[in-house]
């Protein structure tokens, strides 16, 4: 096994599978298929997203910074794309998130679970090591459990890479959310390759209550599939396939002002800016035309504020815990 930064040939491509399946033989939990989510009806999608800003929710959005991973450059940015600084392309710590999103109904949604307690690193084709730290009490459920949150509603994972999805088990033995998924991110995860992935089987024990995003898919300006997850244009789910089949970003239509969340859509601010998704993996010409329309979306959104999947300068300092709106 060796760090991102490098990569050693191992006894060919059968080797890499038939540890797979033999890994991907432990049981994963029970994923049960649930319709709880309260999408809004095809005949009731607003005309576009001017008439969605213009009705702004009073959300409360906390982030939290559950870890670190180590990524190499190339996975977080292209280096070799026109306009990327020099530099971009070196492996580096980045921070792994998760957003709490309270609901005025009293509703909870977790966007994300970050990276579990104690040792978080994962893998992709088994070879690449991605390692992980955290400081104790720093997982989310600790955190949530510090701010009193007792109820989590939703769990909408974006994609079931470590760095993302490796607190999930802990989230759902104490809450027992539903989780929300795209449903090919769903298939990923059921796949016996999907170790090959980054999909680690322990994380995923516990039972888990699935629904699929795509049941409340709307096609919307600009980004194409968003689904609209309390039928009130708080909370939306954008399909930005790319970085894995299933990936999907977030808009938030708070009071405060709207807020576009890429995740892994684009890691960096510059992999944004320039259009330069890297990858291990990834379909690097879908992930560009993911950026493209996110970007056409923000464009269309003035004053919204940007987060990305892991751009460092966002979270400067010691602080684990922040009020989103006062990211710039």
């Amino acid at each position: 096994m060796v760090k991102l930064g490098g990569f050693r040939h191992v006894a060919g491509l059968a080797f890499v599978v038939a540890a797979s399946v033999a890994l991907a033989a432990c049981d994963i939990g029970e994923i049960t298929d649930v319709t709880e989510a309260g999408w809004r009806a095809e005949a009731d999608a607003p005309e576009g997203w001017s008439e969605v800003i213009a009705n702004p929710t009073d959300i409360k959005v906390t982030a939290y910074v559950t870890g670190e991973v180590f990524a190499g450059g190339g996975v977080l940015i292209d280096p070799g794309v026109d306009g990327v600084p020099e530099g971009l392309g070196e492996d580096r710590w980045v921070p792994s998130l998760s957003y709490l999103v309270q609901h005025p109904s009293g509703k909870n949604v977790l966007l994300d679970s970050g990276v579990r307690a104690g040792e978080c690193g994962y893998q992709i084709l088994i070879v690449l090591d991605f390692p992980c730290r955290n400081k104790p009490g720093q997982d989310v459920v600790s955190q949530l459990s510090r701010d009193g949150i007792g109820t989590i509603d939703y769990l909408v994972a974006t994609h079931f890479h470590g760095d993302h999805a490796s607190g999930l088990g802990p989230v759902i033995e104490r809450y027992d959310p539903v989780v929300l998924a795209s449903s090919n991110e769903i298939e990923a995860l059921k796949s016996p390759l999907r170790e090959t992935q980054g999909y680690r089987y322990e994380q995923f024990a516990a039972d888990m209550r699935v629904e699929a995003a795509d049941n409340g898919f709307l096609e919307m300006p600009y980004i194409g599939k968003a689904a609209d997850l309390f039928a009130d244009g708080s909370v939306w789910l954008l399909a930005t396939p790319g970085h894995t089949p299933g990936h999907m970003s977030v808009f938030l239509n708070a009071s405060s002002g709207p807020i576009l969340m890429t995740f892994d859509a684009a890691h960096l601010e510059a992999t944004y800016r320039y259009n330069a998704p890297g990858g291990l993996g990834a379909d690097l010409e879908v992930a560009s035309d993911s950026i493209s329309k996110l970007t056409a979306l923000a464009d269309a959104m003035p004053g919204v504020a940007l987060v990305f999947g892991h751009e460092p300068t966002q979270w400067a300092g010691e602080a684990i815990r922040r009020d989103l709106t006062t990211i710039e």
